[in-house]
């Protein structure tokens, strides 16, 4: 199965980024990230992303970014 995932951040509070995800056919998810230990927690299910395959890829390729010390304003995972 591919994956084509573009991955924004809608805004930073605190010590907190919130990222919006989106898939090849336009549907969204909504996550965060904690700023000082990584720690990432859904918060908008992706319709039909009940198994958190999606989530999982992009909640991932932000959490490398951050482990570099970044936090990324635009990213996508593809594979």
């Amino acid at each position: 199965m591919a994956f084509h995932i573009v991955i924004e951040m809608i805004d930073e509070e605190g010590e907190v980024a919130n990222y919006r995800f989106k898939s090849d056919g336009g549907r969204v998810g909504v996550f965060k990230i904690c700023k000082s230990n990584g720690e990432v927690k859904l918060i908008e299910q992706m319709p039909g992303d009940e198994g958190g395959h999606i989530f999982n890829r992009a909640a991932v390729k932000v959490m490398r970014e951050w482990k570099r010390g970044k936090l990324p304003s635009v990213t996508e995972w593809a594979s």
